[in-house]
């Protein structure tokens, strides 16, 4: 159908757009908090993880706990330590030992294997006490602040302190001033300095029972600050006053370290830490010392060394021990209030074998076990079988023990009397053949392993070191004895001098001698 030419005239485009844009505007603008800024679509933006994905990135950024290694040395015990390296106890480290001892499959943390590594899970330190918290302060800080003081005019003015800890505390700082004059000349019977100072902008004063001073070895001075409460400015006052001043705040709490400050502090010419020597080779005489201190580049040749003892509640060096040590130039000084303490002689027991033949060796061992034996027996080969033949077989010693019956012969070189020996046991009799160079240890050994006794031949201490600052090493068989109640059988052939035997009734050794 044709188009009308009206309509035509409508279709025209420019026709349509002036009727367009004569026609009223109906829509809005956009809200602008709905609009969108063009810049934005320039923009990179992170894809968040998915929850897979973040669980993964949080779990291999955990944190893994810190750890720190701790060699072994000879006689440790985990619970000293935790004292003595890392100044942990009580609560504390009754926590950190069963950490340590699941960490390290640890089934006895009394008897350490020495030079094994354990690792320590790390230590949280204890709060400061309040008083304590100036230290932080840095030293250029308080420097500032103590030049500021010089330069601003002030009326005179004293600088009070707080009091230091009491208790525990106290007492290993009085120990400390009691035993330095055995340690530095010039120290005196009580060394208790003063520090008065005046100036135009200030004056300061310590309480010297508070704030006890010691001698140095190169003539300076130490300042115990034992509680840790001078503040960081005060500090700065003093040393700028006297730079030969030097002040130790570690805590008295650890007596290894706050020792350990004050020998430093005191510019000895050298002192060694945990320090042993050895006397003898068998039996071996070991003490061990907490520190040894050198005064002076000759001291060893002048045989003035020093060995000072500080742990808590150890015996006093016996009196035996401290003359063998004089004699070889080593002068014990005992800080704190060692006790003595003597055995009772009542439980373990250290028999010496004096006997030299094979025979007389293997009865003091049977008399240490207290097995009674016979002597000169013979003994029917044939007794049990009843077949009127009586063969009488002679052995050197005859006993029972435990239900068994034993046997002890010396070959003599006879094929005959050794082969009739040998049929006891297929009769039932356990035999221990001896022979002409059987010394002490080829005895023992035969005697332990025939009896089925646990404890073997070696060198071995009598006491762990460590207990009580001193120990006896020599070779002989130590024996778990259960026959006369839990106690510990030493049984030895070496020659024991008055002292080794002193030192061991001291430890509880009961000493008898061999037939």
């Amino acid at each position: 159908m044709p188009m009308h030419p009206a309509a035509k005239r409508l279709w025209n485009p420019f026709f349509t757009l002036a009727i367009l844009c004569a026609m009223p505007v109906l829509s809005h603008a956009v809200d602008p908090k709905f609009a969108l800024d063009p810049s934005v679509l320039s923009k990179k933006f992170a894809m968040p993880p998915s929850p897979s994905a973040a669980k993964r990135e949080t779990g291999a950024a955990a944190p893994r706990e810190k750890m720190s290694s701790y060699t072994v040395k000879p006689g440790d015990q985990l619970y000293k330590v935790l004292s003595r390296e890392y100044g942990v106890s009580g609560a504390r480290a009754e926590a950190l030992v069963q950490r340590i001892k699941r960490l390290n499959h640890l089934s006895d943390i009394r008897n350490l294997k020495g030079g094994s590594t354990l690792m320590i899970p790390a230590v949280e330190a204890a709060p400061a006490p309040k008083s304590a918290r100036t230290r932080v302060h840095s030293v250029s800080r308080a420097k500032k602040t103590a030049k500021a003081a010089f330069r601003v005019p002030a009326p005179d003015y004293g600088i009070k302190l707080a009091k230091v800890a009491r208790g525990a505390d106290a007492e290993v700082v009085e120990a400390a001033r009691e035993v330095w004059p055995q340690l530095v000349a010039s120290a005196g019977t009580r060394t208790s300095g003063h520090f008065d100072y005046l100036a135009d902008t200030f004056s300061l004063s310590l309480d010297p029972e508070k704030y006890p001073t010691l001698p140095a070895q190169d003539g300076g001075s130490i300042l115990v600050d034992g509680g840790g409460t001078l503040p960081a400015l005060v500090k700065t006052l003093i040393q700028e006053k006297n730079p030969q001043v030097r002040i130790v705040s570690e805590n008295p709490g650890n007596r290894q370290r706050f020792y350990r400050s004050l020998l430093t502090a005191a510019q000895f010419y050298s002192f060694e830490e945990d320090f042993s020597v050895d006397f003898g080779t068998d039996p071996k005489i070991t003490v061990h010392a907490d520190f040894k201190i050198e005064k002076s580049p000759d001291s060893l040749l002048r045989q003035d060394v020093a060995l000072l003892n500080v742990s808590e509640n150890r015996r006093a060096t016996p009196d035996g021990l401290v003359r063998l040590l004089a004699g070889n130039g080593f002068r014990v000084v005992e800080a704190g209030n060692p006790s003595y303490q003597g055995g009772s002689g009542a439980g373990d027991l250290l028999y010496q074998v004096t006997g030299k033949e094979p025979k007389k060796i293997l009865d003091s061992f049977l008399d240490a076990l207290s097995v009674p034996f016979e002597t000169g027996k013979s003994i029917d080969l044939y007794a049990q079988e009843h077949i009127g033949v009586r063969l009488d077989v002679p052995v050197d010693r005859y006993f029972e023990d435990h239900g068994q019956r034993y046997v002890v012969a010396l070959f003599n070189g006879d094929p005959v009397n050794y082969t009739l020996i040998r049929l006891l046991e297929t009769k039932g009799y356990r035999v221990i053949m001896l022979q002409e160079g059987d010394d002490f240890h080829s005895i023992a050994d035969k005697v332990l392993s025939r009896l089925h006794i646990p404890g073997r031949y070696g060198e071995h201490d009598l006491w762990p070191v460590r207990n009580v600052g001193y120990g006896v090493r020599m070779s002989g068989a130590m024996i778990r004895d259960n026959r006369n109640g839990d106690r510990n059988l030493f049984v030895t052939d070496r020659d024991l001098d008055p002292l080794v035997k002193e030192l061991a009734d001291l430890n509880g050794y009961r000493l008898l001698d061999g037939r």
